[in-house]
């Protein structure tokens, strides 16, 4: 028969900090001949542990494998005419297998499902109703269908991937390490049942382990971008941070450093406090074709300008508008003039942030960081007033309302109002208890004592 015609299942890298690669099956498993021959078989059957078939069956069955070698949707409407209750669950099979190889997968596990009904025990319908399910994204159900299909006898390398492959999914990580151990074992060759068994230990927070593994990999094959990314996260999760930048350096060296490893790689470097590394990094990665989410590099430019390098976030920000400035929604757009704001407050440019601020506010009322950076304008400029109102309107939200009372409370010791900062300071506490706000909070009780002593 001619080889299967199978769907695919890509697996894009995504390096995150912290993480484990991506664990989806890829198109080595999909297209290998141990899955074609595991899922296909023949189209024969087993007659000591699968369903008879009638004389008159196996000479239809015969006709349609003949007709499936060049007309296979001929051979599916021929096998559809003579399929009903009685017929043999093996013609089922057939059907929902041709089914599969034209990419009708829902109609491929119904009739799969039809054949079990007749014949429960029927390994190979159980076998590939699981892989079915795969393709299908029902994830739950292929794990029970593949776990049956191995009670039921089933002993293939494939199958136990496959397995394990679910069981990770569904974050079982001891079920998926003892399925993808068996795959190593059974299918030997298989990137997919390494690469599980990867994914499991770096999961499980096994790095040690996992680093073992993929450095006896990565001497067999030197060039596996899987094993060196992982190898990356491994060394991470060790912290072991000047390490693991060297290993997303090979990546680099090699050419194939995508833009979230660019961001990981300037993360490790800002961890170091090699921060023209860092920088570098970061602009290489929104410099690539290919962009992430935007809160991706908004991170970036927050991280520079806490770092205070004010000229660098500045920049990055600009990056940032040049790249996604077109696309920015209401709060792509706010969040960026907001950290905008904060640098030209930072470097003494006072007008320009206010009049950010206060276009930001006009179109998010409630947005408690500009109403908070606002009010510390006003208290500056000694409208006091004025300052309140901007400090009682940020309190409204509960994201800003605790950094919203203690700065109204600051405000209110300059201006020797001591009762009222003590309530709004006894309220933080009540909302979020901070033992610096407690030690605050007792300093401005012994004021409040001593002018009383005074007069």
């Amino acid at each position: 028969m001619k080889a299967l015609i199978l769907i695919l299942l890509t697996c894009p890298w995504l390096c995150v900090l912290g993480s484990a690669p991506d664990p989806d099956l890829t198109k080595d498993f999909w297209n290998s001949p141990q899955f074609i021959q595991s899922f296909m078989g023949s189209y024969g059957f087993r007659s000591e542990i699968e369903p008879r078939i009638s004389k008159a069956e196996q000479s239809l069955l015969k006709e349609v494998i003949a007709k499936a070698e060049n007309q296979l949707e001929d051979a599916i409407a021929l096998l559809e005419k003579e399929v009903d209750e009685k017929s043999s669950a093996a013609i089922d099979f057939a059907l929902a297998t041709m089914y599969y190889q034209i990419g009708r997968l829902s109609k491929s596990a119904e009739t799969y499902e039809k054949a079990l009904k007749k014949f429960p025990s029927f390994l190979r319908a159980r076998k590939n109703l699981g892989f079915v399910y795969l393709s299908l994204d029902r994830i739950q159900e292929a794990s029970l269908s593949l776990s049956r299909a191995i009670s039921l006898g089933e002993n293939d390398g494939v199958t136990y991937v496959a397995l394990g492959y679910c069981h990770l999914l569904q974050e079982q990580y001891v079920s998926a390490e003892n399925a993808y151990r068996m795959g190593v074992l059974l299918f030997p060759e298989s990137k997919d049942a390494r690469n599980g068994l990867v994914n499991c230990l770096l999961s499980t927070g096994r790095y040690p382990e996992a680093l073992a593994l993929l450095n006896e990999l990565l001497q067999k094959d030197p060039e596996n971008l899987y094993c060196h990314q992982a190898r990356a996260s491994a060394l991470q999760g060790m912290d072991r941070e000047r390490d693991s930048a060297v290993a997303l350096e090979t990546i680099k060296r090699m050419g194939k450093l995508n833009p979230s490893g660019y961001l990981t790689l300037g993360d490790l470097y800002h961890n170091l406090g090699l921060f023209g590394s860092s920088l570098t990094n970061y602009e290489l990665a929104i410099g690539k074709k290919e962009k992430l989410s935007l809160s991706r590099y908004v991170r970036v430019a927050r991280i520079l300008i806490r770092r205070g390098s004010y000229q660098d976030g500045f920049a990055y920000l600009g990056k940032i508008d040049q790249a996604f400035g077109h696309s920015y929604s209401k709060e792509d757009r706010k969040d960026v003039r907001l950290l905008q704001a904060e640098v030209l407050k930072a470097t003494g440019k006072k007008e320009a942030s206010e009049m950010i601020l206060k276009e930001i506010v006009e179109t998010n009322p409630l947005e408690g960081k500009a109403l908070i950076m606002l009010g510390q304008y006003a208290w500056e400029e000694k409208e006091h007033v004025q300052a309140a109102l901007y400090f009682e309107r940020a309190a409204k939200t509960d994201e800003s309302k605790v950094p919203a009372l203690i700065e109204h409370a600051r405000m209110l010791v300059s201006t020797r109002e001591y009762d009222q900062a003590i309530r709004l300071l006894q309220e933080v506490q009540v909302i979020e208890p901070q033992p610096r706000i407690d030690r605050y909070l007792k300093s401005i009780q012994n004021l409040l004592l001593s002018s009383r002593l005074k007069l």
